[in-house]
């Protein structure tokens, strides 16, 4: 599944240029998982984050880290941009349906992630990413990379995932514009995958998904693949 193989490389380039800190995936250095979605009240909250949040999903080697790239949340003092990338490593199979069906299991990890005092803020039909930092929590030694090993801890819950590099954005200089136009390249993406998985209008002259197909390697032959096959 490399559809998304140059949204990951238009990531690479933007980021290539800033100065970023890196950490080795370890299980245990993570956040308490509350287990559920909590409530941090405005009194309680140190700062607020704002941005987008999306994950590429694909079939090449990927390590196990977490990238940070600008201030750290032990280093924040008020309410800034943000970024959340997640880069996913899934097995090499040849059953678009199943590697389909796995993109569709990674993006519900982020709506069953609860890291304490970090509380987030995300719907099913946007790459929007809200997250309020309680004071607590920048008390006790918060992190992206406490945050960070717990989702992945989370994706690896997937017994298909390989590897996973999580990207935390809070430099003032990036290009969240263009973050955000990567963010919503990426669901027009799934969007065509979910149009061709479910068998859904297979005239292209009527579809609105056709520039996707015209653009993304592999598409067209999966759309005419499908179709074929049902």
């Amino acid at each position: 599944m490399d559809f998304f193989n140059s949204l990951i490389e238009d990531v690479n380039n933007l980021l290539n240029d800033f100065s970023n800190r890196k950490f080795t995936y370890n299980k245990e250095n993570t956040c308490n998982d509350l287990g559920y979605s909590q409530v941090i009240l405005q009194r309680d909250t140190a700062f607020e984050l704002s941005g987008t949040g999306f994950n590429l999903v694909t079939s090449n080697n990927m390590n196990d880290e977490i990238i940070v790239i600008g201030k750290d949340l032990n280093e924040i003092q008020s309410n800034c941009k943000f970024a959340r990338i997640s880069i996913i490593q899934i097995e090499d199979t040849a059953d678009q349906q199943t590697a389909y069906n796995l993109i569709r299991k990674i993006e519900y990890v982020k709506y069953h992630y609860f890291p304490e005092g970090y509380m987030l803020r995300t719907t099913s039909r946007s790459h929007k990413e809200a997250v309020r930092v309680s004071k607590t929590a920048v008390k006790n030694g918060i992190s992206f990379e406490k945050v960070g090993n717990l989702l992945i801890n989370k994706y690896k819950e997937i017994p298909a995932v390989q590897g996973v590099k999580v990207i935390f954005i809070t430099d003032e200089g990036a290009d969240f514009n263009k973050l955000t136009s990567l963010a919503e390249k990426n669901n027009q993406i799934t969007e065509t995958l979910n149009h061709i998985m479910n068998n859904v209008n297979f005239d292209c002259s009527t579809c609105n998904l056709k520039p996707i197909c015209d653009e993304v390697e592999g598409m067209k032959e999966l759309h005419f693949k499908t179709s074929m096959g049902k």
